[in-house]
């Protein structure tokens, strides 16, 4: 720890009279949450939003229990893995609190047409759409290792890659190898995700292990079905054969049985897209993720 940034953070609460400082690191906690109590700070928030553990170190337990006034788990399998790596950490003092998306920003069917253009797909190409860095984690082998029976079935489908990482070669010469490089874009980083997902017809995110899959959320905003993984919290944002699919984080059969699907049947396609946009504006939204942390801090400053 270094002195001189609690008493910055001390200094600076006191300036601003904080009522309620929210933090998103441990190591943010340890610095600036005893400067945030020692200035009066009516409430000191660590928000997680990974599934690992907490750890017991006599550090994490002392600002888990003595400065921070409460906690906030983006799913209920961040708040689960909380709870069970720190059996000194009372429950009640774990709050869910879904993370929210800008909605309307996402769900762009105009930029369609012009999208696909613009990649070299045609009107009624299949195009699987993939968004998440580039690391063995996400898990991208697994889909590229089933597209050359999915290319048997659907000569045209292609699928777009967006994001870097060091997985990044070895999924170029995966896909060369198997015959299939011409149906792999790796995209790299874009800042146009609502107009790749217009241009899309699915979302498949095999991870084998997500914090909150903020992607997922945007998808079905979009509209678009999602064939994912069922691990971590990605089970509490698509409902199993509602708004998409869930298969065994290693099952090619299976992934490749709810791809094949979802593009055979263009009508039951659209169904799972639209029960994906009225759960996403119900669940999802930056306005009800604002309400609840309102609530919430209103909850703690009143204590």
């Amino acid at each position: 720890l270094d002195p001189a940034n609690t008493f910055f953070f001390w200094r600076l609460c006191r300036r601003l009279r904080t009522d309620v400082l929210c933090l998103n690191m441990d190591k943010v906690l340890r610095v600036a949450g005893p400067g945030a109590r020692l200035a009066g700070v009516k409430a000191v928030v660590p928000r997680r939003g990974s599934q690992f553990g907490i750890g017991g170190r006599i550090s994490h337990k002392l600002t888990y229990l003595k400065v921070a006034t409460g906690f906030i788990a983006n799913s209920g399998a961040t708040r689960d893995t909380m709870i069970a790596s720190a059996p000194w950490l009372p429950p009640r003092k774990v709050r869910l609190i879904y993370n929210g998306i800008h909605i309307e920003r996402c769900d762009r069917p105009e930029m369609r047409d012009a999208v696909r253009s613009g990649l070299g797909a045609g009107p009624a190409d299949p195009v699987i759409l993939m968004v998440c860095e580039l690391t063995a984690r996400k898990n991208h082998i697994h889909l590229i290792r089933q597209l050359p029976r999915l290319r048997e079935s659907f000569p045209t489908l292609r699928t777009w890659i967006v994001g870097e990482g060091p997985e990044r070669e070895s999924l170029v010469a995966e896909a060369e190898a198997l015959g299939v490089g011409e149906a792999v874009r790796l995209l790299g980083f874009r800042d146009d995700v609502p107009a790749l997902m217009a241009g899309s017809d699915m979302l498949v995110h095999p991870a084998l292990m997500e914090g909150f899959g903020y992607v997922l959320v945007e998808a079905m905003a979009a509209g678009r079905p999602v064939v994912a993984a069922a691990t971590s919290n990605i089970p509490e944002i698509i409902p199993d054969g509602e708004t998409g699919y869930l298969v065994d984080a290693q099952d090619g059969e299976a992934l490749r049985d709810r791809v094949s699907r979802i593009i055979s049947d263009p009508a039951h396609a659209a169904a799972l897209g639209e029960a994906g946009r009225k759960r996403a504006r119900e669940l999802y939204s930056f306005e009800r993720m604002l309400d609840e942390l309102e609530a919430y801090f209103g909850e703690l400053c009143a204590d």
